[in-house]
């Protein structure tokens, strides 16, 4: 209905305002910090954007690469009583990229005048994330758009896919928004990766618990100790994380896997809002 249209354009515009205006245009709002008010020069973005994809990237590494349990999900709901499989290690890979960023972030140090280098392994630099969240925000929002036309335009091919309900309602920006293959997978037909149960808690909820560990560091780099509510701030949203990510199975289950289309709204919220 034009209704809904309406709402989920309107939505769209009014996520995609908040996080620009808090974020990006307007950072100063929401922080003193002058270090991020910079004026994004292209340099800036384009690492900001590798650093993104490459993240992404590394995940999708951790996904394929790591031990796994294969586990069927919920019967399909075309009556086919198919059920697809799910590559399920993402409490493996929250531990692995935690050890990997805690001992193993490479780096060049100079051990003579003569400009001798050596490559060494340590901790990565938490703190870059706090000085360069706003435009880490603006080039995943960018990353966001980019996945969800991806998403719309390969429902449109293929065969034999499963479309959402609420997502294939024949209207663009309303499919657009909601979703119209449920299920999407990326590669041949019977591929375990699944973009969407991968989005859900991957990129977006490891990083979300990065960008906390980022601001202790910060934190603490200025003033010397760690506040109370920052210890909590990490501890209590570390703990929601890694329990989604050890309970991956249970969302198998869930109305964003079994019933709502993979489009701009999940993806969205996935990767940039959460």
């Amino acid at each position: 209905s034009n209704d809904n249209v309406g709402g989920s354009s309107s939505a769209s515009i009014s996520i995609y305002n908040k996080i620009l205006h808090s974020n990006v245009l307007c950072p100063s709002c929401t922080t003193t910090d002058n270090d991020n008010n910079d004026e994004y020069p292209s340099s800036t973005l384009l690492q900001c954007a590798s650093i993104i994809l490459l993240w992404f990237l590394f995940q999708v590494l951790l996904e394929r690469i790591l031990p796994c349990a294969l586990v069927k999900g919920a019967p399909l709901p075309d009556g086919s009583g198919k059920r697809l499989v799910y590559r399920i290690n993402g409490h493996l890979s929250f531990w692995v990229t935690l050890l990997l960023l805690d001992v193993a972030w490479p780096r060049w140090i100079d051990i003579y005048d003569g400009g001798t280098s050596v490559l060494v392994f340590g901790r990565a630099p938490m703190t870059w994330l706090y000085d360069h969240h706003s435009t880490l925000a603006f080039v995943t929002i960018l990353w966001t758009i980019l996945l969800s036309t991806y998403l719309y335009i390969k429902s449109f091919f293929g065969k034999g896919l499963l479309l959402a309900v609420g997502g294939n309602s024949g209207n663009p920006f309303y499919d657009f928004f909601l979703g119209r293959e449920l299920n999407p997978r990326f590669g041949w037909e019977g591929s375990t990766f699944d973009w969407k149960e991968f989005c859900e808690l991957r990129p977006g909820l490891i990083g979300w618990m990065l960008l906390n560990l980022a601001m202790l560091s910060k934190q603490y780099d200025r003033l010397g100790y760690v506040s109370g509510s920052m210890i909590l701030v990490n501890v209590f949203q570390g703990i929601y994380v890694w329990d989604a990510l050890y309970q991956e199975r249970a969302i198998l289950t869930t109305m964003d896997i079994t019933t709502d289309g993979f489009g701009f709204m999940l993806v969205f919220g996935d990767l940039a809002w959460v």
